[in-house]
């Protein structure tokens, strides 16, 4: 029997994940970690059988272990983001995270915001007016914003709010972001953008430089990223808010600050 490929193995790991993911009724996360193990060891058996040099034997762990982390993730998705919001119309949040290859990662995030009855759009690509980002304060932020704005009410020590800024998206979305900095250069970005019909967004990182958590600060639970340099970017949705908070601060800081809003 030919023995697989790196490139074969990493394609079995994406399959693994993705009939997890994409399935009408997905599986426990027991019972597709077992699925998957099970493949797995069929593939070590293989080349135990059937050895061809020792550099080929070699199983390549980092796509196991992302494999593992990609599981877990899919598995806490049901807990973190509730598929339906007690709300009218039906709210869908996905997170999926998809191996590009060896350690690369690539994460996707979506919020749908169907109402009953709603046309879904038309198929096409429209052209929109996007406003420029300006400088305001923190009270015309407020009477500006088509939400209610969250402002955090506990700062570590040293910081205070240095700029305001303002960005009509597409009516009725605004963005609003906050540069909070410390008193040696550190800052810290707070920015917020509501969802009144669909969005989405991605990102890729490295396995090795980069690590991805679920957090629970308070009322809010969401993703944590902390990157090799110990810079953190945090984000969670909220009632049709998508929140972002990212900087060089700890990450017990950060907790504070979420719980604080």
């Amino acid at each position: 029997m030919k023995q697989p490929s790196g490139i074969e193995l990493e394609k079995l790991i994406q399959d693994s994940v993705r009939e997890m993911v994409e399935s009408a009724a997905p599986p426990p996360l027991e019972e597709s970690w077992t699925h998957f193990e099970k493949k797995l060891q069929e593939q070590q058996s293989d080349i135990v059988k059937h050895p061809a040099g020792k550099s080929k034997n070699l199983l390549p762990m980092r796509l196991a272990i992302a494999a593992g982390i990609m599981l877990l993730l899919a598995g806490t998705l049901s807990v973190s983001f509730p598929t339906k919001a007690r709300a009218l119309g039906v709210k869908i949040v996905n997170i999926v995270e998809t191996l590009l290859s060896g350690t690369q990662m690539n994460v996707r995030t979506e919020y749908k915001h169907n109402e009953p009855g709603q046309t879904p759009p038309g198929e096409g690509i429209r052209e929109v007016d996007i406003g420029q980002e300006i400088a305001v304060s923190i009270d015309e932020a407020r009477l500006t914003s088509p939400y209610p704005l969250a402002i955090p009410e506990y700062l570590p020590p040293g910081f205070i709010l240095d700029t305001v800024k303002f960005q009509e998206m597409v009516k009725p979305i605004a963005k609003v972001t906050m540069r909070f900095t410390g008193s040696d250069a550190s800052y810290f970005l707070f920015t917020q953008v509501n969802t009144p019909g669909e969005y989405a967004q991605g990102y890729g990182y490295d396995l090795e430089d980069t690590t991805v958590e679920d957090f629970i600060a308070g009322e809010n639970n969401g993703k944590l990223v902390t990157f090799k340099n110990n810079s953190i970017k945090l984000f969670w949705i909220k009632q049709g808010v998508i929140y972002t908070l990212e900087g060089a601060i700890p990450k017990e800081d950060a907790m504070k600050i979420i719980e604080s809003m």
